[in-house]
């Protein structure tokens, strides 16, 4: 029995260090083109958990039309940010998605999720599809869990393809 017991120890210990386990979580990072495909957020790790910042945009500036939100030709900003203070920060860059935690299975709770349209930071749920190719983001109000929205995002496999002549955070391979 004892050697049994040491056996299952040293089997459960190796497995603990292979990189296919320990790094399960790992298969959300990359980078993800939401459904309107205007932006392409990278997931990355923050400390043990998760976020995720824009790093492209389709359109960096505001045209014309867009007086009343800045002024032309400039780039983005956070303009309709709760906080006056923040209104003024690049959109480019900006972390959108807050220290989700790995639960297993391949989903990621007790995120924040900050929408840059309305300004609000909402509760948020990650689930990877399709072997990492796909993932839902669902953002809910934190004291209702069950009212929300569910997005699927697709995962970017080439930047340089999707990008090229977008606004980006890095250099494009060429």
């Amino acid at each position: 029995m004892k050697n049994f017991s040491f056996f299952s120890s040293f089997c459960l210990g190796i497995l603990s260090f292979n990189p296919v386990f320990a790094n399960e979580a790992d298969i959300v990072l990359g980078f993800y083109m939401p459904p309107e495909k205007k932006s392409i957020v990278e997931i990355f790790k923050c400390e043990e958990k998760y976020c995720g910042r824009t790093v492209c945009l389709k359109n960096n500036v505001y045209l014309e039309t867009e007086k009343d939100k800045g002024v032309p030709g400039t780039p983005y900003l956070d303009h309709n940010n709760e906080d006056p203070k923040l209104r003024t920060r690049p959109s480019l860059g900006k972390v959108n998605l807050m220290r989700f935690e790995y639960i297993g299975e391949g989903v990621y709770k007790n995120g924040r999720v900050y929408n840059p349209h309305d300004g609000k930071t909402y509760c948020g749920r990650l689930t990877v599809l399709e072997g990492g190719k796909r993932l839902d983001l669902k953002g809910t109000l934190c004291s209702v869990t069950f009212l929300g929205k569910t997005m699927t995002w697709s995962k970017v496999e080439n930047l340089s393809e999707v990008t090229s002549s977008w606004y980006c955070t890095f250099k494009k391979k060429k």
